[in-house]
């Protein structure tokens, strides 16, 4: 996904003044973004290129019982968490 829009909230504030501290850095963040869809993978439809998107920022195994009930959120072995542990919406892309 290419980023056309990302917003900060207080979390990030957390980031700087050491409160939250999730042993990830660097790190680029933004866990609220919005972008267009560059590029697809396997299981994906090409149809799908240049579709405006919401960026959920939590991307789980999709195998575990929670990711299979809808609750990507507290997966165990979560893929990718946008802005918290790996780099999120300030950054160009997002894969």
């Amino acid at each position: 996904v290419e980023v056309k829009a990302a917003a900060l909230c207080h979390t990030e504030l957390h980031f700087v003044d050491g409160t939250l501290n999730l042993g990830v850095k660097p790190i680029t963040m933004g866990h609220e973004a919005a972008g267009v869809i560059t590029a697809v993978g396997q299981g994906v439809p090409s149809e799908r290129l240049g579709e405006r998107v919401v960026v959920y920022y939590y991307v789980g195994c999709g195998e575990c019982r929670w990711c299979l009930g809808g609750n990507e959120q507290i997966c165990g072995k979560l893929k990718a968490e946008f802005g918290f542990i790996s780099d999120g919406g300030l950054a160009k892309l997002l894969k």
